[in-house]
């Protein structure tokens, strides 16, 4: 399985944060800030993770996740939700998702799931 991370989050200041921490963290890293440039980095690239944020300017991180776990479904993806977002949440359990992390999101939390993932 391929050590890419990709993450699509449409927050540009928080894309870029994240992308750096965990490529600080010895990650490879790719990131997106739509649902359009994330397909076509996952038409390029094989992940071996994903970060998905659920609301995008022009598709939802569900809809994201259901066409990469087509395209690979040994791909571990992390959904990030809203706090109190228990429907999102439901949906993207049985879409796939293999973890979920509610926004504000402490960086430390986020490498525990990532590396347990």
């Amino acid at each position: 399985m391929s050590s890419k991370i990709l993450i699509v989050e449409d927050d540009v200041v928080f894309c870029k944060l994240l992308t750096r921490f965990l490529s600080k963290n010895n990650f490879e890293v790719m990131d997106a800030q739509n649902g359009k440039d994330a397909l076509e980095l996952m038409d390029l690239n094989n992940f071996g993770q994903a970060i998905l944020d659920y609301r995008l300017p022009d598709m939802n991180g569900v809809e994201i996740l259901k066409k990469l776990k087509f395209k690979n479904p040994e791909t571990k993806v992390l959904l990030i939700t809203r706090f109190g977002d228990e429907e999102v949440a439901a949906e993207a359990k049985s879409a796939g998702a293999d973890a979920f992390i509610a926004k504000p999101i402490d960086p430390d939390d986020l490498l525990k799931i990532i590396k347990s993932m």
